[in-house]
């Protein structure tokens, strides 16, 4: 994450805009009465509300993490989807 001054993102907003969307960097823009934004791309900030939604329920979060056990202990089955 890189940390600009309003001015600066001011004069670089397109080459700004294209590293949030092109390369998922995330910018934090300050001005100079120190108040802060974020600029990252759509796509991330989407995947980050979805996931925020997922694990807001304690079930479904566990079932997730356990998901993420059994993946990383290669204890799943493959199945063709035909």
């Amino acid at each position: 994450m890189q940390a600009v001054f309003y001015s600066q993102a001011r004069n670089n907003l397109r080459s700004i805009i294209n590293k949030a969307c092109t390369d998922f960097e995330q910018f934090i823009v300050t001005t100079k009465d120190n108040q802060s934004v974020v600029i990252m791309s759509s796509d991330e900030y989407s995947a980050i509300k979805e996931t925020m939604y997922l694990l807001s329920s304690k079930n479904n979060r566990e079932r997730l993490l356990d998901a993420v056990d059994e993946i990383e202990q290669m204890k799943f089955t493959k199945k063709d989807i035909a």
